[in-house]
């Protein structure tokens, strides 16, 4: 299944300056501390089922918040974010319906049926990865924390050209 990846901002639609420095930044965090978390768990999982669907649940959650996050507006709560993406799609993140959704993440599959294979869900996540205006920092790797530290000092700095304020990198430093 070929997806579009980040239609909005690639069809030139954005948020203002401020917002987007936000909603950029706060993307880029979670997709750099959730998100490649959650990966790792998916390829280290390959013999506990039950941790993969769970897994994959929770990154198609993740999804939904980074779609909402890239909207401007703030996201529902977690508990949530499935159900909308399931009857929403995503839109910001890359196009899809919620049936879509449910076909790449083989939910049918996880309530009941076969054993599904989550190499679609690994090719999304890549596709997602390179396709990021930007570079998504690697936590999970040795030089992780410098990269981790050099992404919050350069979103500092978009924010001060942005003219907005870095106040929200705050709880990202103290996860650093």
């Amino acid at each position: 299944m070929e997806l579009a990846l980040y239609p909005g901002v690639r069809a030139g639609r954005g948020l203002p300056p401020e917002a987007a420095v936000r909603a950029w930044a706060t993307v880029a965090w979670l997709m750099s501390v959730d998100g490649r978390a959650y990966v790792e768990d998916l390829d280290g999982g390959a013999d506990q089922p039950q941790l993969r669907q769970v897994v994959k649940l929770r990154l198609l959650e993740l999804l939904s918040e980074l779609d909402t996050r890239l909207t401007g507006a703030e996201p529902a709560g977690e508990a949530h974010q499935l159900a909308l993406a399931l009857e929403y799609g995503l839109h910001e993140v890359c196009h899809a319906s919620g049936q879509e959704l449910a076909q790449l993440f083989a939910l049918e599959q996880e309530f009941g049926g076969e054993e599904a294979d989550d190499a679609g869900v690994r090719e999304l996540w890549d596709a997602l990865c390179e396709a990021f205006p930007g570079q998504i920092p690697d936590p999970l790797v040795a030089s992780g924390q410098s990269e981790v530290l050099r992404a919050l000092r350069n979103w500092s700095k978009l924010c001060v050209a942005a003219g907005t304020d870095a106040a929200f990198l705050e709880p990202f430093l103290k996860d650093a």
